[in-house]
């Protein structure tokens, strides 16, 4: 009889009281569930919903009637707290957790000259959604029989983005395949591959060099100074420069800067003009580039040098003002004799002719006569 009373007991008081706690004793008569997250203020706890693959999801016997049901959705980078729609019957997200992503590259590129015993680099463009910084990347170099990547052989892969052409690539075509990496987050990304550049050539005599400077004697806005490719294989002059040191300065006046990509194919020439409306009115063309202070008169120096720096070559001595020498050539025009194919660091006034409003003696070919433009110049030929 005392054990009837108790289970009475115990139902009329469900029936009165319908509040269920966990870890509290006085949940909300608002809420049919409280979850406290602590039942001592010192261990701490959350609400797990329950976890399950999408599979599972899919097994479960979800109906209209199933209105409001909520799981865990984990599988593969998909961890999504989804409710049942019991109106639409599906699963909708309530939230996602962000998933970190990936690197990305893009712009893979080649540059340099594609000439046996020359170096290329790799290089592109990182991004990262979250910015999460770089890592030591890879970058894979390939050669193939051709553009479209045939027979395509892996030659070297590592973290170097350069490639020092061999005699294995000579005839053939070269891309560089990047795959980025970050310190931190999801790494590594996807791999990407450059368009294959080439033919790659086999090394041939000469290179670049300072093959003509200008300042006509009717016309000081029409000055320029010519570079030329004395090889027979394109040269990639890619932030290459050409120095300007005016009078006896030892500090430069303008250094222009090749742009980036700047290949300069065999024979070809490149012209840098003072003054680039003038020079297209004159010579009926417009100049590769320009540069307002490259304004030699006549009794300055010149120097060109590689992308690293190093001197290529040299018109006069920087810190000597050429009036009364033989690099003289006021008014007039130096152009460098047919026979020079390359720079020289070292100036050699006999690798020069030269026109110019002075009497100068004890020069190899150094005439008074001022020249004229356009008829005295030939800018973007030579040999001429």
């Amino acid at each position: 009889m005392k054990s009837l009373f108790t289970l009475l007991c115990l139902v009329v008081t469900f029936s009165l009281a319908s509040q269920v706690g966990i870890n509290t004793i006085t949940p909300s008569p608002a809420s049919v569930l409280e979850i406290a997250s602590s039942s001592d203020g010192t261990h701490f706890g959350g609400w797990m919903a329950p976890k399950v693959s999408t599979t599972q999801r899919n097994s479960i016997p979800v109906t209209a009637l199933d209105d409001g049901l909520m799981i865990f959705l984990s599988e593969g980078n998909i961890r999504c707290i989804q409710i049942w729609d019991g109106i639409n019957l599906q699963w909708e997200n309530v939230y996602c957790i962000p998933v970190n992503q990936a690197p990305i590259a893009s712009n893979v590129q080649v540059s340099g000259s594609l000439v046996e015993g020359e170096p290329l680099m790799g290089s592109f463009v990182y991004s990262d959604a979250e910015g999460d910084p770089e890592g030591a990347h890879i970058y894979t170099w390939y050669r193939a029989d051709d553009a479209a990547g045939t027979n395509q052989t892996q030659i070297q892969t590592g973290t170097s983005n350069t490639y020092t052409l061999t005699s294995l690539e000579v005839g053939s075509f070269i891309a560089v395949e990047v795959t980025p990496e970050a310190t931190t987050g999801t790494s590594p990304g996807a791999a990407v591959l450059s368009a294959y550049s080439g033919p790659v050539n086999a090394p041939s005599a000469g290179g670049i060099f300072i093959s003509e400077i200008a300042d006509p004697d009717n016309n000081a806005n029409a000055r320029f100074i010519e570079v030329t490719n004395g090889s027979s294989n394109p040269i990639d002059i890619s932030n290459w420069s050409v120095i300007l040191y005016s009078n006896a300065n030892t500090s430069p006046t303008t250094t222009y800067v090749f742009p980036t990509s700047t290949l300069l194919t065999g024979g070809a020439s490149y012209v840098i003009a003072q003054n680039g409306g003038v020079f297209t009115s004159v010579y009926g063309f417009a100049a590769d580039g320009l540069d307002a202070l490259m304004n030699a008169n006549g009794d300055d120096n010149f120097e060109l040098r590689d992308a690293s720096n190093n001197l290529i070559d040299a018109y006069g001595v920087v810190g000597i003002d050429q009036t009364g020498t033989c690099a003289e050539f006021e008014d007039g025009r130096a152009l460098r004799i047919a026979s020079i194919s390359e720079g020289n660091p070292t100036f050699d006034e006999a690798e020069w002719t030269i026109w110019a409003d002075s009497n100068i003696g004890g020069c190899t070919d150094h005439t008074n006569s001022p020249r004229i433009a356009p008829t005295d110049f030939s800018p973007g030929l030579h040999p001429n």
